[in-house]
């Protein structure tokens, strides 16, 4: 398993972060997500051999916010 952070900008609200959460928890792949709203970052573990960074990335995206590689 691997695990990403995520700074995802246009969270305005915990359920802002909660669809983040159960749209993440739905995608082939991704064995646990944390979204912190106060800290505007998600933190994904996912099987690389079935889901990408990039991918997890547009499913957030896809959603309306804006994730990025946490540096």
């Amino acid at each position: 398993m691997e695990k990403v952070i995520l700074d995802i900008s246009g969270m305005r609200c915990g359920a802002c972060a909660v669809g983040i959460e159960l749209a993440l928890g739905k995608k082939r792949g991704v064995k646990s997500t944390k979204v912190s709203l106060d800290e505007r970052m998600a933190t994904v573990e996912y099987d690389s051999a079935i889901v990408t960074v990039s991918d997890i990335a547009k499913t957030v995206n896809d959603l309306g916010y804006i994730a990025s590689l946490n540096d």
